[in-house]
């Protein structure tokens, strides 16, 4: 199929053996990579492939690739100068509202070939943006007003993210809303923290990787299975923490230099918290669900297969949005999940610092309930 946005057939199915960066006029390339994937990025701004490299430069290139993904990204004066516009004909698949109280609507062409993620603009947060997802080929075209009209936490957390996202699926990859940490001893041993906003996982995860973890997310991360066993694969090490875990981690008291954002959050790299800390990817070895509580001592309850089943499939699909078809692959991926890690929940007092003990002695195989 032709692409409109990419005519340069050449550029796109070109494999690059390094990472590399060229300044020819105005256009600004990169070749970067997710995992085993290649990202070959273009842009109009250095602002923007600086925010790119930030996001995908954590990732060496890989010995083997599975596949490579052209991303364009390309500022303009506003909205109306965006080259490539929605259709006439289309059809509107979700309406969300994101974190930032920005909206956020997905559309699809009649052909299903194409797919349009349109974000309506929230100053001081964000301008207007539109991105492009080619389903036939894995070309992606993210258009943007110019960069001072967005926060860059919000470029990278859901306009790059969400972009980058949609296309991983065709290489095996699967996101997911959870924090990722392994054992201090044992990056070959992790476990997902399951919950959804405000369920604490992001404190748990940090007083974890403080504690000696290894740390590979505080909210999303991507699964994937490969020789019959789901890992989980970092996506950023960039977090983002509340007022309340700055409270609970005298670590974390460094932070209060940091200017908030209107969610009361601050942003950092996790190896600002603990140098060696991150984590690319590992095995999921146990499966955790927080729950916060103002009891004064913290519990840890056992669940069974098929409870587990319901809080994955609970987190995992009736909180996101999927598509019918999408949601039968993430259930049948989920079941894998159930049957591969035990499940607990973890009932966690807002008081106490004893959730990453917890953790660590499931690591050990040693229960505290």
């Amino acid at each position: 199929m032709r692409n409109e946005a990419h005519p340069d057939a050449d550029a796109i199915n070109r494999v690059p053996t390094q990472a590399t960066c060229t300044h020819s006029g105005q256009l600004l390339q990169k070749a970067l990579f997710f995992h085993d994937v290649s990202v070959v990025c273009r842009t109009n701004q250095p602002e923007v492939l600086a925010l790119l490299e930030e996001m995908l430069g954590i990732f060496p290139q890989p010995e083997r690739m599975r596949g490579e993904i052209m991303y364009d990204v390309f500022c303009y004066g506003g909205a109306s100068q965006f080259p490539l516009q929605l259709p006439p004909a289309r059809k509107r698949t979700e309406t969300l509202r994101l974190l930032t109280n920005t909206r956020l609507k997905y559309y699809e062409s009649l052909d299903l070939a194409t797919e349009y993620q349109s974000f309506d603009a929230l100053p001081p947060i964000n301008g207007s943006a539109l991105t492009v997802i080619n389903r036939v080929e894995p070309v992606i075209t993210t258009q943007l007003e110019m960069p001072e009209r967005y926060q860059p936490a919000f470029l990278r957390r859901y306009v790059f993210l969400l972009a980058l996202g949609q296309v991983m699926g065709r290489f095996g990859f699967e996101p997911f809303h959870a924090a990722a940490v392994t054992a201090p001893w044992d990056a070959q041993h992790g476990a997902l923290i399951i919950g959804g906003s405000g369920s604490g996982k992001t404190t748990l995860s940090i007083g974890c990787a403080i504690a000696g973890c290894g740390f590979l997310g505080d909210d999303l991360v991507m699964l994937r299975a490969q020789d019959s066993t789901i890992a989980a694969y970092a996506i950023t090490r960039e977090v983002s923490v509340r007022s309340s875990s700055l409270d609970l981690w005298g670590d974390l008291a460094f932070l209060r230099r940091y200017p908030a954002d209107l969610r009361d959050k601050r942003y950092c790299s996790i190896e600002a918290i603990r140098s060696g800390s991150a984590r690319l990817q590992t095995p999921v070895r146990l499966l955790l669900f927080p729950v916060l509580t103002s009891e004064a001592k913290s519990q840890l309850i056992p669940l069974s297969k098929a409870r587990t089943l319901q809080e994955l499939i609970e987190q995992g699909i009736n909180r996101t949005h999927q598509q019918r078809q999408a949601r039968e692959s993430m259930f049948a991926f989920l079941s894998l999940l159930a049957q591969q890690a035990p499940g607990y929940q973890l009932i966690i007092s807002r008081s106490a610092q004893d959730g990453p003990q917890m953790i660590h002695s499931l690591f050990t195989g040693v229960s505290h309930v």
